[in-house]
């Protein structure tokens, strides 16, 4: 196994074939051929081609979007204990930031691996104050930082304003300073109502639009962020004033998430993290605003036993959905294969192509980059995951696709093998042939 081997060199027209392709914006092709060629897609189609390297019995997909994670978190060999409230849950991951000692950039270095090695080339990570621009810089993974924004206090404003505005300027600066290729994108993330006050969140969304930048904010996520905003009582009351933050009239009367999305709604592009607890007129609402989109983490939703996501009732209205694995803090990996895998599993009626989709397309819908990427298509840059498929009598592309034994074995980005287990890196290094 390599996480790094043959690029493919930008002039010469390299042609790979596979049982079956799944492009996702077409229907599946047999024996389809993918030609890329200066790190894009200049042709996906059924003729023979004795030059293609055939890697056997495999599907192709679009590289898969992870659209939300906390990779500073990836030191976590498990996830954090939730059996009392997610507030407890909070400090737990407080105190491991508090009390680790392992370098940021390590850390970093082996998320953006996880992520590499399970077919992921465009992250969402929520960034803190500790991260630099060449922490996410360890693979060639695009990386959106979202910098996470804290501050409910009106005094905290203005510095967290400051920070934000610091954020996209080191990002652009880094970019231009190194021309490397936009391989990092400056993101901002106001981190959820129990953390970051209205007058706040309007700045930062005034920001988002000035500065053409998306947002990611964690909202309905949790009951009790749902009894604070109606009630102002439950348990993150009581975290915020062990925290020393809290006062009365710090969330107006009867708030929703619906006061949230709207102010969201006026940014270029929105990330709703989570989304567990949405109303029938919140999922209008996102219906309604096409470039907000609801990020579904189904192995965390299932970590903390949250009530069924709406993430069918979402795409029946119309709405975008796409897919993170959130942290290690509620999640054993950072694979989003394995979210398809777990989805497939709990939902066997969708069919996988809609779920392929998820993890796909809809992620770059989710970014502004679904003319770049999320699919395979003649125009788009080359960005793919090869799958292993278990030995069945079926041929199915349905059946096939998302089979428990089935893996990823290796990732391209921009035509660059990023990732290839010893039988893809053998395939390739000799043209097809064994």
């Amino acid at each position: 196994m390599t996480s790094s081997a043959t690029f493919i060199p930008p002039k010469k027209r390299v042609s790979l074939t596979a049982r079956w392709v799944f492009p996702v914006d077409a229907n599946p092709l047999e024996q389809g051929v993918i030609e890329i060629e200066a790190g894009g897609i200049v042709a996906v189609h059924q003729k023979r081609n004795s030059a293609a390297i055939d890697l056997g019995n495999v599907a192709i997909i679009p590289s898969l979007v992870n659209c939300h994670t906390h990779l500073e978190l990836s030191d976590l060999s498990s996830p954090l204990e939730t059996s009392t409230s997610f507030a407890h849950w909070i400090r737990s991951v407080i105190t491991h930031r508090q009390e680790r000692t392992e370098a940021s950039q390590k850390i970093y270095e082996e998320g953006l691996q996880e992520a590499t090695i399970s077919g992921s080339t465009l992250v969402g990570d929520i960034v803190g104050v500790d991260w630099k621009p060449a922490d996410s810089l360890h693979s060639k993974n695009q990386v959106i930082a979202f910098r996470e924004l804290i501050g409910l206090l009106p005094e905290q404003q203005t510095e967290q304003l400051a920070a934000a505005k610091q954020h996209i300027d080191v990002i652009q600066e880094f970019i231009s300073q190194n021309k490397i290729m936009p391989h990092l994108l400056s993101g901002l993330s106001p981190h959820a109502p129990y953390s970051v006050g209205f007058d706040l969140l309007k700045s930062i969304a005034h920001l988002a639009t000035e500065r053409n930048v998306p947002l990611a904010m964690h909202l309905a996520e949790t009951t009790e962020e749902i009894e604070l905003l109606k009630n102002g009582r439950g348990g993150l009351v009581e975290m915020l004033k062990e925290f020393g933050i809290w006062h009365n009239d710090l969330f107006p009367f009867s708030t929703t998430p619906l006061d949230y999305l709207k102010i969201l709604a006026t940014a270029p592009r929105a990330l709703v993290v989570h989304g567990n607890y949405l109303s029938d007129e919140e999922i209008d609402f996102l219906a309604a605003h096409r470039q907000m989109t609801t990020i579904y983490c189904p192995r965390t939703h299932a970590y903390f036993s949250h009530s069924q996501h709406p993430w069918l009732q979402l795409l029946k209205k119309g709405a975008n959905v796409a897919l993170g694995t959130d942290s290690r803090a509620s999640n054993p990996d950072l694979s989003l294969w394995q979210e398809l895998l777990y989805l497939h599993q709990t939902n066997p009626k969708i069919p996988p192509q809609q779920l392929l989709e998820l993890g796909t397309l809809a992620g770059a819908r989710a970014f502004g980059l679904e003319e770049e990427t999320g699919s395979l298509q003649a125009g788009k840059f080359a960005d793919l995951a090869v799958v292993s498929l278990a030995k069945s009598n079926t041929n199915s592309p349905d059946t096939l696709l998302l089979q428990p034994s089935n893996q990823i074995i290796a990732t391209m980005k921009r035509g660059e093998w990023l990732y290839q287990n010893d039988s893809v890196q053998h395939l390739t290094n000799n043209g097809g042939e064994n």
